[in-house]
């Protein structure tokens, strides 16, 4: 399939899309993080350089960021493209998917344009398997949404990478998003981005629950084995327990204190 994508991107250019979409249909269907041959990274710049808008943003979650050549020019060549673009739900989420990952290799985070973190607000939805979920949790992108000090952003990728279907990598990871939570979260202010963020965690919370009983099919590229798999789950559980603990600490700590006073003036 790899082999065909250079022709198929070729076709698409010239108005037959068939062979593209036959190529991303069966990429989606794979369920593989990484679907390609990894020696795609040798002509992904000649080939997307000649490729259309819409065939730069549905092929690039496929791609290998981190073995890519040229990969700074790369990464401006795909954010061209994202303002060339309708947008659609199948466009965002490639767009997210693809920043996510570009975000996870640190070296590549000075090349994306600020702009391209606002499509984390349209918040498309992200399939289960995806190499954009699994790594971006990772702590250079937290880092990288930590530096840009919008909350609308940082809730939206809260949003987008707490599910049932991810946990966090690295352990530094996990010291990186509670001090996030805390920095980016508190104030009276952001009391309904914190509830929002709560009934998020309580969801996610609710459905690893539920998965403790029966193993759910879509768990199959997790482990085999049952009892790998409960051990993820509770992994999962017990990081956004935390999360969770995290934001009910900072509405606790925002609320008015209770004086011997106010007690007084209380009408029996």
């Amino acid at each position: 399939m790899t082999a065909l994508l250079p022709y198929a991107v070729l076709e698409e250019q010239n108005g037959q899309p068939e062979m593209l979409d036959m190529f991303l249909h069966t990429a989606r269907a794979s369920k593989e993080r990484q679907f390609t041959w990894h020696h795609i990274g040798k002509i992904a710049n000649k080939l997307l350089s000649k490729a259309s808008p819409r065939a730069i943003i549905l092929t690039s979650p496929y791609l290998h960021w981190d073995l890519l050549k040229d990969r700074g020019e790369l990464v401006q060549l795909w954010a061209a493209a994202t303002s060339a673009i309708p947008y659609t739900d199948e466009v965002g989420q490639s767009v997210v998917d693809v920043l996510l990952q570009i975000a996870a290799v640190d070296e590549l985070v000075p090349h994306i344009p600020v702009d391209i973190w606002s499509w984390l607000a349209k918040k498309p939805p992200l399939p289960p398997v995806c190499l954009g979920r699994y790594v971006g949790t990772h702590a250079c992108v937290v880092e990288a949404v930590r530096a840009l000090k919008d909350v609308e952003v940082l809730k939206s990728y809260f949003n987008l990478v707490w599910s049932e279907w991810s946990d966090l990598q690295e352990t530094h990871s996990f010291s990186k998003t509670i001090a996030l939570i805390k920095e980016g979260l508190s104030g009276v202010e952001m009391a309904h981005h914190r509830a929002e963020l709560i009934e998020q965690l309580d969801y996610i919370l609710g459905q690893l629950d539920l998965r403790f009983g029966q193993l759910d099919p879509r768990l199959e590229h997790m482990q085999q084995d049952p009892d790998l798999v409960k051990f993820h789950l509770w992994k999962i559980k017990r990081q956004y327990g935390k999360f969770k603990k995290t934001l009910l600490k900072l509405d606790k700590r925002m609320s008015p204190p209770t004086t011997t006073l106010s007690h007084m003036l209380t009408p029996v």
